[in-house]
């Protein structure tokens, strides 16, 4: 079972967050929204407050998998979910038959994002002398920024423009002023970022280091939590300016600080390997912890618990990612629409086409059958407890979380800064890190961009697949082989980020098109 604390909407919040979010703010429908007076009054409600915001992001990333979608299935490195969706995505490249309400429309991460702004505001009013300590406020505030950060990083990645919005919307009369509905315009994508970096060193400057130890561990942020997405969007920043210098040694400097202050440590996926005697299937309880969560290399993750009624049934073929990445024998089925792991994509033939990959342990650690077409799967999320007295698979629970960051993401992602700052022995020295915990010699390759941004983007497809990264990654490393929907013309009218939900342009006339999309939808 797992160690920690429940993060879940009480009742006493969602009340409140009702009346505060019952619309998109950038839906531009009237609403009534009122404060409580007597809810900002003590710490357990300041408490419940940031938990139902770790929910509200929670439910925006999970509800129909919308995160596999962003940031899996797009880079097409390993996994054929085989879904309808997927499958426009990654045949005809198109992805305006792709869209449910969770993928195409933005307002979950709003609602996380003013929530998270509505408690910063108001705790920090607070009394100091309503918490525990000085250091307890700054957590909360902290941790609700990191949110609001995180969620502005998410619709940049996705988006790519989109509005910024910097008041707490609590009140009717700031979306109807003077008789018509107040529009926000999409904002510049590094304008996006600029504020979500703002929101993040906030948090840095409240937040404390953790360790495994801590029952938050992970599942809510830390200071390591923080400076992993500080990491991110630098680099991010400046993959979408020029290779800006001054961002690359941002992120290469909170990199540094998570690496070493977090207190998170690597997994040697080498040793404790432990095969089946029938099947020949290889375990690792290091990567096992991993993937249940709160292990010793996560910086945070979304919360995925049975004992603390978080947790969903386990089925085939649904829309959940569990029923979107696991195949026989989990579900004991092999069917035409079951995920797999596809011999034609490019992770399978880097792997297949790079001797240095004949001893991977990863193949076997992370894939069931790796190399059986139609029954191999990834096993990240193949974490589950089962109903004793049932004798089903509709009775398993998953207990997989879902990693966002953690440690092996942060040495790679520093490899790919110090690259770009041509500092190739870094770079070199960071991948072979990662590379020594899965039994893989060093990298003996050429050291130029080129070659160290395959060298880099491999093993990120590796050891990060199934984590919704390899679709971000390929747009910030502009990298990308092997992905049939891409190509110059349409990447130049930023035709790798989501098109805005015609619903959204037609209520607020300010919203435009991304350019790619214009007249397609």
């Amino acid at each position: 079972m797992k160690n920690n604390i429940k993060i879940k909407i009480g009742a006493m919040v969602f009340g409140l967050f009702s009346m505060m979010s019952c619309t998109d703010i950038l839906d531009q429908e009237p609403v009534s929204i009122t404060t409580p007076d007597n809810f900002w009054v003590s710490q357990p409600n300041a408490e419940s407050a940031v938990a139902g915001c770790y929910g509200l992001l929670k439910n925006t990333l999970t509800d129909n998998s919308a995160f596999l979608y962003w940031g899996e299935f797009t880079g097409m490195t390993f996994m054929n979910s085989r879904s309808w969706i997927s499958d426009y995505i990654e045949g005809s490249g198109n992805y305006v038959l792709a869209y449910r309400d969770n993928t195409r429309d933005w307002k979950g991460f709003y609602r996380a994002a003013n929530w998270a702004l509505a408690i910063e505001k108001h705790v920090g009013d607070m009394p100091d002398t309503k918490f525990k300590s000085l250091a307890e406020k700054n957590r909360i505030i902290g941790e609700a920024a990191f949110i609001r950060s995180l969620s502005y990083f998410y619709m940049a990645r996705i988006w790519g423009d989109v509005p910024i919005v910097t008041d707490v919307i609590e009140s009717s009369d700031q979306l109807v002023k003077e008789g018509y509905i107040v529009t926000l315009p999409r904002e510049d994508e590094k304008k996006v970022l600029e504020y979500a970096l703002e929101a993040v060193n906030k948090s840095i400057g409240l937040l404390q280091y953790s360790s495994p130890a801590d029952p938050r561990w992970a599942i809510q942020a830390n200071k390591g939590s923080a400076e992993a997405l500080k990491a991110h969007i630098a680099l991010w920043y400046a993959s979408r300016d020029n290779d800006n210098p001054k961002m690359i040694a941002e992120a290469i400097a909170a990199a540094t600080a998570v690496i070493n202050n977090s207190n998170a440590s690597l997994i040697d996926y080498t040793t404790n390997i432990v095969y089946d005697p029938i099947t020949g299937a290889a375990s690792n309880v290091d990567f096992d912890k991993m993937c249940i969560g709160q292990s010793k290399t996560g910086l945070f993750e979304i919360n995925i618990s049975s004992d603390v009624n978080e947790s969903f049934r386990v089925s085939p073929n649904d829309n959940t990612h569990t029923g979107l990445t696991l195949n026989y024998p989990v579900f004991k089925t092999v069917s035409g629409s079951a995920p797999y792991i596809d011999p034609d994509f490019y992770g399978s033939e880097m792997m297949d086409s790079n001797s240095d990959r004949d001893n991977d342990v990863r193949k076997d650690l992370f894939f069931s059958e790796y190399n059986r077409t139609d029954e191999s799967y990834m096993k990240k999320y193949s974490q589950r407890t089962k109903d004793a007295t049932a004798t089903d698979a509709y009775a398993n629970f998953s207990e997989s979380n879902i990693l966002i960051f953690r440690l092996a993401d942060i040495y790679l992602l520093r490899a790919e800064a110090s690259m770009k700052l041509d500092k190739s022995l870094d770079a070199v020295a960071d991948i072979n890190i990662i590379r020594s915990k899965a039994n893989v010699p060093n990298y003996s390759g050429a050291t130029d961009r080129v070659s160290l941004t395959k060298a880099i983007f491999d093993e990120r497809a590796i050891e990060l697949v199934g984590e919704a990264q390899s679709g971000f990654d390929r747009i910030r490393m502009n990298y990308f082989s092997g992905v049939n929907w891409s190509n110059p013309a349409r990447n130049a009218k930023e035709g790798y980020f989501w098109p805005v939900a015609p619903n959204i342009i037609s209520i607020n006339p300010a919203i435009t098109q991304t350019d790619y999309w214009k007249g397609k939808l």
